[in-house]
């Protein structure tokens, strides 16, 4: 978990299905909120 200004890492995650995202440009000149869960696009 982080803490109130630490640095996000710098990752590559699914925006959406086929597309990639970089963390650090999600965040680079405003607050954000990230939830992960498992199996969102997926039939299981």
């Amino acid at each position: 978990m982080l803490d109130v200004g630490d640095q996000v890492p710098d990752a590559t995650v699914w925006f959406a299905p086929r597309e990639t995202i970089s963390l650090r440009d999600v965040v680079e000149d405003r607050p954000a909120l990230f939830l992960f869960y498992l199996f969102d696009w997926s039939s299981t």
